[in-house]
């Protein structure tokens, strides 16, 4: 299902407000959640691995992606360089034989998977209409590159997305491989606060289902605590910030109500 032009234009002017301004730094940190809970479905970490960049080269990997996607939060999807975006994502795809499944998950993880992040530690949660219109953006680029049936109501495509996770999370020597090689880049993400324990701090962001499939060891009390007092205390200071610069109006409401 397509979303209608104006309907799309809106989403995408929500969506750019949350990426580049709203929760302009959870989004981020939440992406790259996303991206590492497709390491733990077999198909998806064969295919990662498989040329070796993102084991060997993973700074220049994950830049140049996050460069594709934040380009198409900036332009959108339409237009010149929305168009020129979407080429260069359907090419980089192109060589490998990736199922519906595991590109509609792929979608699923970018979609869902920071909106749940927010929810949980950014200055406030995103509302009905913010993940609404990841939704409508991600409905939209699905079938810009060609990704059939994903679910047009958010809900019934969590829904899909948690009944394949529990059908497909396993455990392969691949997925450790690209989580040891990504583990640093999310520890640099993580309140400075925590210092030393940033690399434990970073296993502590996984739920134990990930963890398992990953192959990852779940951290001691004291340094899981550690982790989501100081993510909250990040939450409260960015609150108190917002409040200060008066901008903690959300997404979708007019400036009277």
């Amino acid at each position: 299902m397509t979303p209608p032009p104006t309907a799309l234009r809106q989403a995408e002017e929500i969506y750019r407000r949350v990426a580049f301004d709203t929760f302009a730094q959870d989004l981020k940190m939440g992406l790259n959640l996303g991206f590492c809970r497709t390491f733990a479905v077999p198909e998806i970490a064969r295919v990662l691995t498989a040329t070796g960049r993102m084991t060997r080269h993973t700074r220049a990997r994950a830049k140049a992606t996050g460069e594709l996607m934040y380009r198409m939060f900036r332009h959108g999807l339409d237009g010149e360089e929305g168009e020129r975006t979407v080429t260069a994502l359907k090419c980089l795809h192109a060589p490998w034989a990736i199922s519906d499944d595991a590109y509609r998950y792929v979608l699923a993880c970018f979609d869902l998977a920071p909106m749940r992040w927010c929810a949980a530690y950014a200055w406030r949660a995103p509302t009905d209409a913010e993940r609404d219109a990841s939704h409508t953006f991600y409905l939209a680029l699905a079938e810009r590159m060609g990704i059939p049936d994903v679910p047009p109501d958010r809900r019934e495509f969590e829904a899909w997305t948690e009944a394949f996770e529990r059908a497909h999370f396993t455990f392969t020597p691949e997925a450790h491989a690209l989580w040891a090689a990504t583990r640093d880049l999310l520890a640099g993400r993580v309140p400075g606060v925590l210092g030393p324990l940033a690399g434990s701090a970073a296993d502590s962001l996984l739920d134990e289902e990930l963890r398992r499939a990953l192959g990852v060891g779940r951290p001691a009390m004291p340094v899981r605590a550690a982790t989501h007092t100081a993510l909250r205390l990040r939450a409260a200071t960015g609150r108190a910030r917002r409040r200060i610069r008066g901008s903690h109006r959300p997404a979708g409401m007019s400036m009277v109500q």
